[in-house]
């Protein structure tokens, strides 16, 4: 009887734990439910993301061409993309769909859609694959179009186009940036009328090419150009003059812009600032016949020249060399006071590393772009100065003998605070880079971006050597631990005060801020800047691979490519897009690209503590056992007594 009741129960209990199992499984398909054990819930859907989610109007569809037959390495981003969508899907609801497309399952229809898949934005990527000690090519599309209704789709493209070996550094940085990328691209679609972000040109500043990836990188999100401001023309005066006696190079010698012919304005100088040899015969001319008495100087639309960046919501100005004139610095100081955001990129000193071939030495002397005194002006010091770092990155010689491990030249910089800028970002790659006071202005606030290691040393106006590295080792000069590391980035946030308020200028420039039409303010609406001491943080290197010169990613080392150690360093892009971010109001994005699987590194306090640890992941097991054995001895003892 005994055995039946036995039998009895241990059949109610086993059938009881199916009923659960099979509850739970159909409740988990309608629900979604994760534990997030990681420090910085990396695991999880920010709040951002989920309110994003939860509040969609519309439906929006995700279409991933990440789908077909695969190695296991390729296996891994698609498992990890399609748990990610899912995550997506339980927040979203129906107004979230996704669905993998396979792009080579119709060989037919393939090339076409292929063809309309690269038009709509998205491009393929030629992995390599690791099988049987030799490297297999991979062509994928690890992309995803979103759309909703009849808007344009919006491309997201989750690796990096071209050709690249694959390896478990670039899977974890594939589903670190994932939720970012999908967000950033839902907000493109939820609001198509993105901000504009213009990099200023003209006075020798980085190029498209040597700022290619970052541009690569802003231009998913943003509207991203270039503008020159040297080439247009602010009118100085607006008043009444006789040209009756006037031949035409009197009108240029009184910088008379254009005039007035039977209604019709003549230039008096080209779109380059040059004399306007076409309008010389027909002035000439007038002159000759009294056609022209008593004018006035025909007055330039004052408001387009000041608005010039008036579309743009984010300037950066990236390693200037040449000067500056004064009209171009008055207009960059009235974009600030109308609330204009600006990152200023700005060297103070010029180092010729091509120069390094010949002597294995160079000079870093002095740039004259005259952007000292302005920037102190909004409460920024750049010291005129070169700080080397025993925290620093390697460099290829040019004269091609080689690598140096340490280039104390090259700074790798961080903070020594927390700084939602930089976590989990890698150290920042700088090349020459220079320290920045604060000065005045205390009703800004002052908020510090990078500093260098303790163990650094100032130089100024110094020679650059492949030799001699001793005299540059900042670990053989004994520094006062008690002072502060320099810092070499800022954000300031707040109400500016114009270069222009209360300065003596020309005679002339007075008359043209004291033209109505300027509407000169002396006050800034609020707003914020970004103060860094090298121009090169966001410059990217070229490599030459099958006879193709391609940009190298910002993350890593060129010298690196193609080898074992290939693999990301540096969070220069990163933090660039962080700031860009903070500055372009979309602060709350910042948390979604910081999500990294980051290594658990000993400490030196936790590595003292090892004995300890061993003991309790020896012991406390066991014990755990031990306690489990003796108290279901315990239960079976009292149930049969």
């Amino acid at each position: 009887m005994r055995t039946l009741l036995y039998k009895y129960k241990s059949l109610s209990n086993l059938s009881l734990i199916i009923l659960l199992l099979v509850i739970c499984n159909l409740l988990s398909s309608y629900f979604f439910f994760r534990i997030d054990l990681s420090s910085d819930q990396i695991h999880s859907l920010s709040p951002h993301t989920k309110n994003l989610l939860l509040n969609l109007d519309e439906i929006i569809s995700a279409d991933v061409y990440l789908e077909g037959d695969f190695p296991a390495e390729i296996e891994k981003i698609k498992k990890a993309l399609s748990e990610k969508l899912d995550e997506f899907k339980a927040y979203g609801g129906e107004n979230f769909k996704f669905n993998f497309i396979n792009l080579d399952e119709d060989s037919k229809l393939s090339k076409e859609f292929k063809n309309q898949v690269y038009k709509d934005g998205l491009d393929y990527s030629d992995v390599l694959i690791s099988r049987d000690s030799k490297q297999e090519v991979v062509r994928i599309w690890p992309g995803i179009l979103l759309r909703m209704g009849d808007a344009a789709a919006i491309p997201i493209q989750l690796l990096q186009k071209g050709k690249f070996p694959i390896s478990q550094m670039i899977i974890n940085q594939f589903n670190d940036q994932l939720e970012y990328n999908i967000i950033m691209g839902i907000n493109k679609l939820l609001n198509p009328q993105t901000k504009k972000i213009k990099f200023l040109r003209g006075h020798g500043e980085l190029d498209n090419a040597d700022a290619w990836i970052i541009r690569d990188q802003l231009i998913k999100y943003y509207d991203v150009d270039t503008i020159r401001i040297k080439q247009l023309k602010a009118k100085y005066y607006n008043e009444s003059i006789d040209v009756s006696n006037y031949k035409y190079d009197s009108l240029i010698n009184n910088k008379v812009d254009s005039i007035n012919i039977s209604k019709r304005i003549i230039p008096i100088f080209d779109e380059k600032g040059n004399p306007n040899k076409n309008a010389k015969r027909f002035i000439t001319k007038s002159f000759q016949n009294k056609e022209i008495s008593n004018y006035m100087k025909t007055p330039l639309k004052v408001s387009e020249d000041l608005d010039v960046l008036k579309e743009t919501d984010l300037l950066i100005i990236a390693k200037p060399r040449f000067s500056f004139s004064e009209k171009e610095l008055f207009i960059i100081d009235q974009y600030i006071m109308k609330g204009g955001k600006i990152i200023w990129l700005v060297d103070m000193l010029d180092v010729q590393e091509l120069n390094l071939i010949d002597t294995n030495i160079t000079y870093a002397n002095p740039i004259k772009h005259e952007l000292q005194q302005f920037l102190f002006k909004y409460g920024a010091r750049f010291n005129v100065n070169m700080v080397n770092d025993a925290r620093c990155s390697p460099v290829i010689r040019e004269d091609g003998l080689g690598r140096i491990p340490n280039w104390y030249f090259y700074p790798l910089l961080y903070l020594d605070q927390p700084s939602k800028f930089l976590n989990n970002v890698g150290p920042i790659k700088t090349r020459y880079v220079c320290s920045i006071d604060t000065v005045g202005e205390n009703n800004l606030k002052k908020s510090p971006l990078l500093n260098t290691s303790s163990e650094y040393k100032v130089l100024r106006q110094t020679s650059v050597n492949y030799q001699n590295l001793f005299n540059y080792n900042p670990r053989n000069f004994d520094i006062d631990p008690q002072s502060p590391t320099p810092i070499c980035g800022w954000l300031f946030e707040g109400v500016f005060k114009s270069n222009y308020e209360n300065r003596s200028v020309s005679k002339d420039f007075n008359k043209f801020i004291s033209n109505p039409l300027v509407k000169f303010k002396t006050k800034s609406k609020p707003t914020k800047m970004v103060f860094i001491g090298d121009g090169d943080i966001i410059r990217n290197d070229f490599i030459k691979t099958n006879n193709q010169i391609k940009p190298v990613l910002l993350s890593f080392e060129s010298a690196d490519y193609g080898t074992e150690n290939f693999f990301p360093r540096y969070g220069n892009g990163t933090f660039f897009q962080n700031i860009v971010d903070e500055l372009l109001d979309k602060g709350e994005l910042i948390p979604l690209r910081s999500k990294m699987n980051m290594p658990r590194l000993l400490t030196k306090e936790s590595f003292n503590q090892r004995s300890f640890w061993q003991i309790i992941n020896i012991a406390l097991p066991l014990l755990l056992i031990i306690i489990f054995g003796l108290f279901n001895q315990y239960l079976r003892r009292k149930k049969y007594e």
